[in-house]
């Protein structure tokens, strides 16, 4: 049995929501935070997640492959191209982007971008996208820690982003859901507002049984990034996994 739910806000500082989700294709989960100005990241979200919906929509089930949202990232990757040569004010626009799927027990994805994918079970979250970011280099450099992060001056800079140039590098990997994982996905405005210290303890503190559950555990994490400014928009996809027992 597989529970979603997807949730995208406008924050307390930005004028419109650059983000956009899409749970259009069944069990298929999209994700992405646009830059590039309020209109320009507007679109460019849009035009992500339509594009990939789009294409994955006419596979089936079995063919939700790593290789095909790999393709789905690529072919948003083109609509915006494509786009900008319409409108030279939008030159500039860009977009994170995830994009996952379930087939059986196992999870595919697909990302560019700072955007974040985790899964959680048995009391441990762990971060399965690695950050395309200035300061996640930094942080492999060992600069500056974790921690530093998200307070660094220069956090907000992405070094891959989907629509910025016709070649584009996109990562890619799958694992097994266990029974009772909980995946989530987000854009750096949760992660940006709230550290996984503090997203862990809000999923520890929250079951998962059912819809509602899944209601209130977005409740809580939405509270956390608004308690702390929400300073970005706010989005979120949560896919809880449960193996139907016979």
């Amino acid at each position: 049995m597989i529970l979603t739910l997807g949730d995208s806000r406008t924050g307390l500082v930005r004028k419109v929501n650059e983000d956009a989700i899409n749970l259009d294709v069944e069990n298929v989960y999209i994700l992405a935070d646009g830059m590039g100005g309020y209109e320009g990241g507007q679109i460019a979200s849009t035009l992500a997640v339509e594009s990939a919906g789009n294409f994955l929509e006419r596979l089936e089930p079995a063919e939700l492959s790593e290789s095909n949202l790999k393709e789905s990232i690529l072919l948003a990757n083109q609509a915006i191209l494509d786009r900008k040569q319409d409108d030279d004010q939008f030159l500039s626009m860009g977009t994170t982007m995830i994009a996952a799927s379930v087939i059986g027990d196992t999870l595919n994805w697909a990302h560019v971008g700072d955007s974040r994918l985790y899964v959680w079970h048995d009391n441990i979250l762990k971060q399965i996208t690695t950050d395309h970011s200035f300061v996640m280099e930094l942080v492999n450099e060992g600069k500056i820690s974790r921690e530093d992060m998200r307070f660094h001056p220069r956090k907000n800079e992405i070094t891959r982003a989907v629509g910025i140039e016709k070649s584009l590098t996109v990562d890619t990997g799958y694992f097994k859901l266990d029974n009772d994982s909980l995946v989530l996905l987000c854009s750096d405005g949760l992660t940006g507002m709230i550290d996984d210290n503090v997203i862990r303890s809000v999923i520890a503190d929250n079951p998962r049984r059912t819809q509602d559950d899944l209601k209130k555990l977005d409740k809580d994490l939405m509270e956390k990034a608004y308690d702390a400014g929400a300073k970005d928009n706010v989005s979120l996809i949560l896919v809880q996994f449960t193996e139907t027992l016979e």
